[in-house]
């Protein structure tokens, strides 16, 4: 069932591509023992170089996008409302159906110091979830082994802190000692589907320190779950702390020490808002975690 949904995210976007590029990317899926279900990652520049990542492999793309097809594929990203998505495109991304997540890049304009748009967008980044996760038990375990305790998961940016989470809220949200678990996906990078017959709820496009608040005061989970948390979010994490709701929650960094002196973080360590940090690393033969106890 995951190879089929994780297959159907992918022809969604190649419906939407360029019919060259799309039969090229369809013409080396098709060359890879995991077909088009092994694409990570799809890269295109107007007017330059464009590539994917297939099986963890970067290859480049001889089709190129011009520049009516640029206009094109951000108005099919937006189905034909690009003013509708521009809160989203201010802050670098838009988002599509099934957790997908397209990072933008353009022009920047801005109004008395704020970011407010971005226009001549000249670099699309289609980041696919895989639906897999290598160390997805050990996460789950590290996760018990301070229950009730919050768990901050950090590593540095693409390697893997989005499906840890998705994977640990699918591990605590189903089997026979089930919690209940609310996701604040602000960027909406979670799919529904893939939490079938499990205790998850998603809040979907809500800011995090809303989401959190909301979560707290109306859902009643067991644990809330945020990605790439920022300073903006310590007052509604504390609330919900002061509830006594713990919280799992990525963060970007590449070791403990840096977590810790991140001033954003500061407070929610002090307060013991994170009991637990988890780092992820690559290693020689996949990934690596390391937990530390505050």
């Amino acid at each position: 069932m995951q190879k089929v949904r994780q297959h159907n995210r992918i022809q969604a976007i190649l419906d939407i591509l360029p019919q060259e590029l799309s039969r090229e990317i369809i013409r080396l899926g098709e060359g890879r023992a995991s077909g088009l279900s092994g694409i990570r990652e799809i890269r295109l520049r107007r007017g330059g170089l464009c590539s994917m990542m297939l099986e963890n492999e970067s290859i480049r793309l001889f089709s190129s996008l011009s520049d009516e097809e640029s206009e094109e594929l951000v108005s099919r990203l937006c189905r034909g409302a690009v003013y509708a998505h521009r809160d989203s495109i201010a802050s670098g991304y838009v988002s599509l159906d099934g957790g997908i997540r397209v990072g933008v890049c353009g022009k920047a304009s801005y109004d008395g110091g704020r970011l407010v748009g971005i226009s001549d967008m000249r670099s699309l980044v289609f980041r696919i979830p895989s639906g897999e996760c290598a160390f997805a038990d050990e996460l789950y375990r590290t996760y018990l082994s301070g229950v009730g305790s919050g768990m901050l998961i950090y590593s540095p940016p693409g390697v893997g802190k989005t499906t840890a989470l998705r994977a640990l809220a699918k591990k605590l949200g189903s089997g026979k000692n089930r919690i209940c678990v609310c996701v604040v996906d602000e960027r909406c990078e979670f799919s529904e589907e893939d939490y079938e017959g499990c205790e998850v709820d998603i809040l979907k496009g809500y800011k995090r320190d809303v989401g959190i608040e909301i979560a707290t005061r109306t859902m009643s989970p067991d644990v809330i779950m945020i990605d790439e948390i920022g300073a903006e979010d310590a007052e509604a994490i504390l609330g919900a702390v002061r509830c006594g709701i713990p919280l799992v929650a990525t963060a970007h960094a590449s070791s403990a020490a840096e977590v810790m002196s991140k001033p954003s973080l500061k407070p929610l360590l002090a307060c013991s808002a994170f009991e637990l940090l988890v780092g992820i690393s690559h290693a020689d033969q996949g990934y690596s975690l390391r937990a530390d106890r505050l």
